[in-house]
């Protein structure tokens, strides 16, 4: 009788739902869609019901797979990956393997219609697109029908020549070429290496860029642009706005002075006869004229290194050393080429001058439209241990306004404001080309005081986002002095998370984190330096240590603290799989199912890799092994 109960009700709940999907027909105004969902409902379920004898060992069947874009530049917006997907049993999961990253695939209209989407920071060239599915049997199916293109936006063509290069006729151009070779038999002339990103600046014959672009070794061909200091209004004048200023002024810090820890300065140079720092240039690179007694020609370097290390309360951290690289001509210029001579010899002479903080108020002459040498080179520096401060850039007041390097994602971005909060009308705004919020934070930028170049001990008031970063260099290196134990990312994650917010609440891309303040972020070291921590991966587990292809591996990581990504990183014996991970419920428990079905059996490493909000990276692995399918 309970049977018999049982399918009565079910038998009634089929007929109710016929129903439901006649009157869908008989309504003019239902929509169309609702109508094929509901019929595609019923047919699913009347089969699992009067069908339950379903073949197992069948796979999913795929078809009408799609991308759209088939092709994105990178930092531009996602692209849409869909794709038919049924199973008489049921589907378990459904995603897309691009470039060795799992993009969870979903049917939320439950119409067989699974779709995910793909982002577009992978390195240029043509990916694969492998949608796998698993029904709830475990029977795995795969199609490989689609590719996705990813393009260097600055070289759409996909030719290994930036396109600017190819519109400018036959002459001679000055150009950095990446590549892992040896360029001198095709080089015209002798070229300059650098090392931060392996490659080589040099004169070519614009005829001569399709010969160099398929020389073995060749990765690509870049304009060598021109980059200009950060700072536009100079006077005589000592009068400065921040004498009334209601923000906190790093300069008037009284406690720790910055001893003991060597700032870079890669400028115009520096005046060592100004009274201010002629006892803190500890080195001097010439990159310009090639002189071995520091001098300015420009006077901007002496008005940087001042505020960074100068006497007479014109300098954040008095007690610091510097080492000054010029770079820059007297008209305050340079080529990117030169900027990477320089990183390379920061990079060399690091630890034989123990420099740790780099102060960079240079930057491009327009806005950035997309990631750049520089930006690359500038975080690699970081990821050596150096702390960067760039600017964000005088080309505000309009959004997307970042100059390069200041878009770079691990240097500490600086803008400027005057002493009132308000923001200096020039100072360049966020977001970046693709879309990360920036600048950091702020800092007194409009009419600073500081040394005056040829000159015993004059002073000079200048404006922009050049005046903003020695400060924040200096704020770097006081920290660094109470705490020497820091990374590049716990003194980026302190000086944002103890600045004075201000704009719009929280995070914003004219004002960052808000206006530097080093008081509070020297008494939070000493008094609560919990609230500073970094983010924190306290563990891996994986519910089982072996298992046979096709069976799903469940991972879960435990972490805590202000964190961007966490994924799994799936490594064995020819190939490897990103999955990210989800803390679904918010309980500090992170993720990721692993689908082993079309994978070889061995011996594998499953990492889990945590990226925090302000750079912080740690990770964490443990075996596995993968046996053959019973």
């Amino acid at each position: 009788m309970l049977e018999l109960s049982v399918n009565f009700r079910l038998l009634l709940y089929f007929i109710l739902a016929a129903c439901l999907v006649s009157s869908a027909v008989a309504f003019p105004m239902q929509n169309a869609r609702d109508n094929n969902k509901a019929t595609i409902w019923f047919q699913k379920a009347y089969n699992n019901y009067f069908k339950p004898n379903i073949d197992d060992s069948t796979p999913p069947t795929i078809y009408g797979v799609s991308v759209s874009p088939s092709a994105l530049k990178i930092g531009a917006p996602r692209c849409e990956i869909n794709a038919l997907v049924y199973d008489t049993g049921g589907i378990e999961t459904v995603y897309a393997d691009v470039g060795n990253r799992m993009n969870l695939m979903l049917d939320l209209d439950r119409n067989n219609r699974f779709t995910g989407y793909c982002g577009s920071n992978f390195p240029p060239g043509v990916y694969n697109v492998t949608i796998v599915a698993i029904d709830k049997s475990g029977n795995a199916a795969k199609d490989e029908s689609r590719k996705l293109t990813i393009r260097d936006p600055n070289d759409l063509n996909g030719n290994g020549i930036e396109d600017s290069l190819e519109k400018q006729g036959a002459r001679d151009l000055k150009v950095i070429v990446l590549h892992d070779g040896n360029l001198s038999n095709v080089a015209s002339a002798k070229a300059d290496s650098f090392s931060i990103l392996p490659g080589s600046a040099l004169t070519v014959s614009s005829d001569n860029l399709e010969k160099l672009a398929k020389t073995n070794g060749v990765k690509g061909i870049y304009k060598d642009q021109k980059l200009k200091v950060m700072a536009l209004q100079r006077d005589g004048s000592s009068k400065s706005s921040s004498e009334s200023s209601i923000i906190n002024d790093p300069r008037k810090n009284e406690g720790p002075s910055g001893t003991g820890v060597t700032v870079a300065l890669i400028d115009t140079g520096a005046d060592t006869d100004h009274e201010s720092i002629n006892h803190k240039v500890v080195a001097f690179k010439d990159f310009v004229n090639n002189q071995t007694v520091a001098y300015d020609d420009n006077g901007h370097g002496t008005h940087c290194a001042s505020l960074i290390a100068g006497d007479e309360g014109t300098g954040v951290a008095p007690g610091a050393k510097l080492v000054v690289i010029k770079v820059m001509d007297r008209e305050g210029a340079c080529y990117l080429s030169d900027a990477l001579k320089a990183l390379d010899w920061c990079l060399a002479n690091k630890d034989r001058y123990g420099i740790k903080v780099v102060s960079f108020s240079v930057g491009g002459e327009t806005p950035s439209d997309g990631s750049s040498l520089l930006d690359e080179a500038c975080d690699k520096m970081v990821e050596k241990g150096l702390i960067m401060c760039v600017a964000a850039g005088n080309s505000g007041p309009s959004p997307s306004s970042i100059v390069i390097p200041g878009d770079a994602q691990n240097v500490i971005t600086v803008g400027a404001i005057d002493g009132s909060g308000s923001i200096f009308d020039l100072s360049s705004r966020g977001p970046t080309a693709n879309g990360e919020t920036k600048p950091d934070l702020v800092t007194l930028g409009v009419n600073v005081v500081s040394a005056l170049a040829g000159s015993k001990n004059g002073q000079s008031s200048v404006s922009g986002t050049s005046m903003a970063v020695p400060q924040v260099s200096g704020a770097s290196a006081i920290l660094l002095e109470v705490r020497p134990d820091l990374k590049p990312a716990d003194v980026k994650r302190i000086l944002l998370k103890t600045a004075d917010d201000l704009g719009p609440k929280g995070q914003d891309n004219v004002y960052g984190y808000g206006a530097l303040n080093l008081t509070r972020a020297l008494a939070t070291i000493a008094t609560s330096p919990a609230r500073l921590s970094p983010p924190d991966l306290e563990g891996i587990k994986l519910n089982r240590e072996e298992a046979s292809a096709g069976e799903p591996v469940m991972i879960e990581a435990q972490a805590s603290g202000d964190i961007k990504t966490i994924s799994t990183n799936i490594m064995g014996p020819d190939r490897k799989l990103e999955i990210p991970m989800d803390d679904l419920d918010g309980n500090g428990i992170y993720s990721a199912r692993w689908e082993t079905s079309f994978w070889t059996p061995g011996d594998y490493e499953v990492a889990v890799d945590l990226v925090g909000k302000f750079g912080e990276v740690e990770s964490k692995a443990v075996p596995f092994h993968l046996r053959k399918k019973t």
